[in-house]
């Protein structure tokens, strides 16, 4: 059941620092509201669940430091290790010239340069030996409750009698929706998706495993190792995320979005929350329709588990003013090694923000690259 939004301000700490101060408004479940899953593909519920609507003061991350400062970086720092999520400046080829802004949504280029420099770059901060781009999802859109995720590999193109009309796609969209890794938001019809302003982490440690399983096919290929230890301690009658991390019987994994704006962000950048000022309570369960993608003709959906969040005293928002596009955001979304510890296994909630007096200006562009990391 929905309520009505309220706003409260959480404004009133005092300031002593000669620094911009920064507020934002961010979304949370009410209490005792049991929020109703959305019908949309990858959607989380409709805004009107998100009627518990605060203003945040949010710690600026900079100075951002590079790749090779980020182990001797000062102390604060955001770490994946202790926040749950880290930023690094991390400039790649398609920076530069000859790329333009409009190299970023040629998918081509994107799979030749950008998917190899990250995936580089992520190796380098974690240490994993493996790391798999499974997807590219571009957001250009100012949000709107339907947006082009919803349409992703034909499962919102119905024809007259219901089914997924194939014959209106090309050849180029039938690689966007059926390759690997997926290319969302890069479709001509349906444009870029929308900003995500609704507090949430992307995968419950649930939903986090049934996303390696039924994503795509070439990303259960991948994951077998880990798939067929957890499969073994399951058929033990054990806890995955009691027993997987001692039993050494399977790889650490973890999933992870590399968050990067194609311009400097003038409205609704994104906030992460420091992991370590949630409550176990604040986090609330909620089921997200996830088609099956990767296998022609297959226009059915499996669920996965999110997150979202309540509101409680003492959450910490991180964000960077005015981000660049060389600035890089890393957002843990799951670590199989802090799965028994934490109740979101190394994932971090976060949020697209709204800024006060930022309304009118340009909408946001940014590219989220998720990947799976094996150790």
């Amino acid at each position: 059941m929905s309520t009505t939004t309220t706003l409260t301000d959480t404004t009133t700490i005092p300031s002593t620092s000669s620094e911009p101060q920064y507020y934002g408004r961010l979304r949370y479940i009410p209490q005792g509201q049991t929020p109703n899953p959305s019908p949309h593909n990858f959607h989380l519920p409709a805004m009107a669940e998100f009627g518990d609507v605060r203003l945040q003061p949010l710690i600026d991350m900079r100075p951002v430091p590079t790749v090779a400062e980020l182990p001797s970086a000062k102390e604060g720092t955001a770490q994946l290790s202790t926040h749950g999520f880290t930023a690094i400046s991390h400039p790649t080829r398609m920076n530069m010239a000859p790329y333009t802004p409009a190299s970023w949504k040629d998918p081509k280029l994107l799979k030749e340069l950008y998917v190899p420099d990250t995936e580089e770059m992520v190796k380098q901060i974690t240490g994993a030996k493996t790391v798999i781009t499974e997807a590219l999802l571009l957001r250009s859109a100012v949000w709107t409750e339907e947006d082009a995720l919803a349409t992703h590999a034909g499962h919102g193109n119905k024809d007259g009698e219901g089914k997924p009309d194939a014959n209106e796609k090309t050849p180029e969209e039938e690689e966007l929706e059926l390759g690997f890794p997926q290319f969302i938001g890069f479709s001509p019809k349906h444009g870029g998706a929308s900003p995500a302003p609704k507090v949430h982490l992307d995968y419950a440690p649930n939903g986090a495993r049934v996303h390696l399983r039924k994503y795509h096919p070439n990303m259960t290929a991948v994951a077998k190792d880990v798939i067929a230890a957890e499969e073994k301690l399951l058929a033990e009658g054990k806890s995955l995320r009691e027993e997987y991390a001692a039993s050494k019987l399977g790889p650490r994994w973890a999933l992870y979005s590399i968050w990067r704006p194609l311009k400097r962000v003038h409205r609704d950048p994104l906030a992460l929350g420091d992991a370590r000022t949630f409550l176990e309570e604040d986090y609330v369960p909620v089921v997200v329709k996830t088609p099956n993608l990767g296998v022609p003709g297959d226009t059915s959906t499996h669920e996965t588990e999110s997150y979202l969040a309540r509101w409680s005293p003492g959450q910490k928002w991180y964000f960077i003013p005015k981000q660049e596009p060389e600035e890089v955001l890393v957002v843990g979304l799951f670590d199989s090694d802090r799965d028994k510890d934490t109740v979101a296994a190394g994932g971090t909630l976060h949020s697209s923000v709204d800024l006060p007096g930022t309304e009118n200006e340009e909408p946001r562009e940014s590219l989220e690259l998720r990947c799976l990391a094996i150790w």
